[in-house]
Formats: structure tokens, sequence, C-alpha cells
């Protein structure tokens, strides 16, 4: 079993509907996935479920709002919890920042600057659509695909340091941590959404196919 667990705040968590992403995982794993909200994620709690790998999901609240940040429990079990992880978009930015990272808006928009959403935090500079995102370090996590990967972006925040325990994986020229791995554990974080890869834009869901195949092989080396 998977378990994508939602890291929005509990109000939103109510309002927002978590099941494409969660049909996504289960596409792209074969295995069926479980929704949990953060509050839920304790050790008992896996210790009842047992899954294979965790997967951390996005959301729409501020980052410096996210209740989740404060959660000691949510924050041993994303950095202690003997399983592979991915975060996605602002779950990568939780990971990294667990680890100690520093994590923030990219900038105020600039005057020659595109706004492809003025009415989310209007103002500031947002990578917003489909992308282009360069692999600056070959990885497992892009077996098959090539220099560059095209996937769907939705953040004005960013990983701005990265910890010393965390290796950038890919990069954009206003996002350069687009994508990080552990040094010594099957810890990924994706600053994008591979999870809404579409037919003419797959590479989000080879990048989900191959963390799940590193996760398989992960788990029958234990």
């Amino acid at each position: 079993m998977i378990v994508f667990c939602v890291t929005e705040t509990a109000e939103k968590y109510r309002q927002n509907n978590y099941i494409k992403h969660k049909l996504a995982m289960e596409d792209a794993s074969g295995d069926y996935c479980l929704l949990m909200h953060y509050k839920q994620m304790t050790p008992a709690a896996l210790r009842a479920v047992k899954p294979w790998v965790l997967v951390h999901s996005g959301a729409g609240t501020p980052y410096e709002d996210y209740d989740v940040r404060e959660t000691m429990a949510y924050r041993r079990i994303v950095t202690h919890a003997p399983l592979p992880q991915l975060g996605i978009c602002g779950g990568h930015q939780l990971m990294a920042e667990f680890f100690g990272s520093t994590v923030g808006p990219m900038r105020p928009l600039g005057d020659t600057d595109a706004d492809h959403n003025p009415k989310y935090h209007p103002g500031e500079f947002k990578e917003w659509g489909m992308y282009p995102v360069r692999v600056v370090r070959r990885d497992p996590l892009f077996r098959g695909l090539g220099a560059t990967i095209r996937v769907q972006q939705f953040h004005r925040s960013e990983v701005k340091a990265l910890a010393s325990m965390l290796t950038v994986l890919a990069s954009t020229d206003d996002c350069p941590v687009q994508a990080f791995v552990h040094r010594r554990k099957p810890l990924y974080g994706v600053q994008f959404h591979p999870e809404e890869a579409t037919e003419g834009y797959p590479d989000g869901f080879v990048i989900l196919q191959n963390f799940f195949r590193i996760a398989r092989a992960w788990r029958r080396g234990k």
C-alpha cells in the first residue's frame, strides 16, 4: 500500500478533492493508494497501515502559514521513517526544511515578468503552467528521459538554500532546486507536479513510475 499524505491545512483539506492525485499514484505504482491527512500521520498509524512508500502532497496554503511545519510527529516521520518518500511541491519544500533547508517566496514580480495567475499572490513571481526543467545530475528518477523534462508547475515559494545532506537533481533559472535526493536515503523532493502529467507531456508520469521502481528496489534490498 502507498500512503499519499495531504499536507494541506485541515479546513482546505475538506474543501479540496485529492482523488485525481490518488488515482495518478495508483496508475504509476500499480498498487492501492490510501489518502491520509498529515494529522493522521503518527507512528502508530504507520504501523497499522504498513505502507511501503510515502508521498507528501502540495497544497494551496501559503508556505509560511503551513500549520504542518509545527507538527513534530509528522516532522519525525519524514526524517526518520524507514521508507522511501517523495515530496511534491509543498511536500518537497517541507521535506527540505525538515532536513535543514531554507524555504521562502521566490521574489517580487518584475516589470517584464508575466503573471500567469494574477489572483494567486498578486505581485509575486510564480512558475505556473508547463515548464522545461533541466536535469543537472543524472539519477534513476529520470530514467528514460532527456536532459530537459517538461512538467507542470504551480508555486510561488521555493527551496532557497538546500541542506548539506540533500543533492540538487534538477533546476530552472528562476528556481534552482526543482528536484533533490537525500545523500543516503531514498528520499526525493520535486518542486513540480508529476501527478499532473498529460498525454502530450508525459514526463511527470515517467518520473512517478521511476520513483516507485526505486522504492521497490530499495524494499527488495532491505
